[in-house]
């Protein structure tokens, strides 16, 4: 019985070191994050530098995480992330030896009101790759109209947008805008809050009339009289009675702008467009993190825009009726296809067309379908209702299939036999055909079932051990009955006293003689 039990120690002791020394993601202790910003203080039009620091106790390996923001009131325009329209997204590695890495991002105040910067989501790694628990921060700015020019001075109106009452009308809308010299393009509209304007390269101020819808608003102008050869931009900032304000926004270039008429027109399934110079494009239309650039088109210079990987390329252009529209440039093939991008919580997605190699996985169907606003070519298998397979490209420039969850409104990579189309080549129907299934299957499911197999088998071992242990006890029990050393036992359905066992067993002796 004792050797039984410790053998039974033995093997559970066995199974127990076996499962502390399967590898398990280790936490580490933390990794703490600030946001130091220039200046906590601005103006409309002024510009902040918001700089994210992420500090741990040895090496960093590598970060990730969101910087979101107010976009109503700051606008993304460059930095060491990627993103816009609210969130931008961080990331960063290290060299084994630093354990403070950082994140430098620039923002414009284009609207009143406070704008926390915070962070949020991600993950950080220390060195031996242990995930660390994040300590995320944030931060406010404060961004007031500009002090209106005053009724003397060029431009001014005599009103100004510092007093901000806590109630009344909330209309901050304009009934009129003019400006001397020039003219407003579009028309001018009380929805519409950008223009853009084209004057001489010599003109350095403007006269900007605003009459507001409701004669309590207050209007302030700002940038008009100091203009400058180029691209410039002047801020009208409507203050309702009860202080929220709506900002409208003259684009005005000085000088010639770049004819792109000699680009000729481009047909995209069977309609023209003409090329929009990157100098008539509200900048408020780019793309965040893109930049203006050149590419030869048919031996003429084609004005696009380069995505912060510098791995896509795009242009702007209008149809007949001045309609405008992004579209990706493929310089190898000089052809056009939309350019249709979202936004989600952690990431940036371009819708892309797969190549004629990438196979679509199996049980999925072409059909078009509507993601955000936006009709793209996707993907729909009737076992996952709820759910589209699109293929897009990430701010990493990395391409492959991912699921849209039309119920949750975010994307999730597809993976397909447990292979990530972002972290292994595309794979041809033929390359598939000669792979086998545990080929597909990574070293996560792979530690996940041998767990499973692990607790099974650990399971089935001390269910084993008690019953060798109870039948142990059994047999030990009736060998001491035999020998009389207990009082009773059972013999079929008759149970004996001592005295008529005695009496059987003499009888039986009695007969033999």
């Amino acid at each position: 019985m004792k050797h039984i039990s410790r053998k039974g120690l033995a093997i559970l002791a066995m199974l127990i070191m076996i499962l502390i020394t399967t590898r398990i993601p280790v936490y580490g202790a933390g990794a703490n994050v600030t946001i130091a910003v220039s200046q906590s203080s601005l103006k409309i039009g002024d510009t902040v530098s918001v700089t994210v620091s992420i500090a741990t106790d040895g090496a960093i390996g590598a970060y990730s995480m969101a910087v979101t923001y107010d976009p109503s009131v700051l606008e993304y325009t460059g930095g060491s992330g990627n993103g816009g329209g609210g969130t931008v997204m961080i990331a960063g590695y290290g060299d084994g030896s630093a354990a403070r890495l950082s994140a430098s991002l620039n923002f414009r105040a284009v609207g009143n009101g406070n704008s926390a910067i915070a962070t949020s989501g991600g993950e950080v790694y220390d060195w031996n790759e242990n995930v660390l628990a994040i300590s995320h921060a944030g931060t406010t700015v404060t961004v007031s109209a500009p002090q209106s020019p005053g009724a003397d001075a060029p431009g001014g109106n005599g009103t100004s947008a510092t007093d901000t009452p806590l109630s009344g009308s909330g209309d901050n809308t304009l009934k009129s805008l003019e400006i001397s010299p020039g003219m407003l393009t579009p028309a001018f509209q009380s929805g519409i809050t950008s223009y853009s304007v084209e004057l001489p390269e010599d003109t350095k101020e403007i006269v900007v009339s605003a009459v507001p819808n409701d004669s309590k608003a207050k209007v302030a102008v700002s940038h008009n009289n100091d203009l400058e050869p180029g691209m410039n931009k002047t801020y009208i900032v409507v203050t309702a009675e009860n202080g929220t304000q709506r900002t409208y926004t003259l684009a005005v270039q000085c000088g010639e702008v770049e004819d792109a008429s000699m680009v000729p027109p481009i047909a995209i399934d069977g309609k023209e467009y003409k090329v929009v110079s990157a100098e008539e494009i509200d900048t408020e239309q780019i793309p965040a993190g893109y930049t203006a650039g050149e590419e030869d088109y048919k031996g003429e210079k084609l004005p696009v825009f380069r995505s912060p990987n510098q791995l896509l390329l795009i242009v702007y252009l209008a149809d007949e009726e001045e309609n405008g529209q992004w579209f990706i440039y493929e310089k190898e093939t000089e052809s056009f296809t939309p350019y249709l991008e979202v936004l989600a919580a952690a990431n940036r997605f371009v819708f892309r067309t797969p190549e004629e190699e990438q196979s679509v996985p199996s049980g999925f169907t072409v059909q078009e379908v509507e993601i955000k606003g936006q009709k793209i070519q996707g993907y729909v298998n009737p076992a996952l209702p709820d759910f589209v397979l699109v293929y897009a490209m990430n701010v990493n420039g990395e391409q492959g299939f991912y699921l849209y969850d039309m119920v949750e409104d975010t994307f999730q990579r597809y993976i397909s036999m447990g292979e990530s189309a972002f972290e292994e080549p595309v794979t041809t129907a033929a390359e598939t055909e000669g792979s086998t299934e545990s080929e597909a299957i990574t070293d996560e499911v792979k530690l996940h079932n041998f767990r499973i197999l692990l607790y099974g088998l650990c399971g089935l071992t001390i269910g084993l051990l008690g019953l060798v242990v109870g039948m142990q006890v059994y047999y030990k029990r009736r060998e001491k009955e035999r020998d009389g050393s207990v009082d009773t036992y059972m013999d079929e359905d008759l149970q004996l006293k001592p005295e008529e066992k005695r009496s059987d067993t003499q009888s039986e002796d009695t007969q033999a003689q």
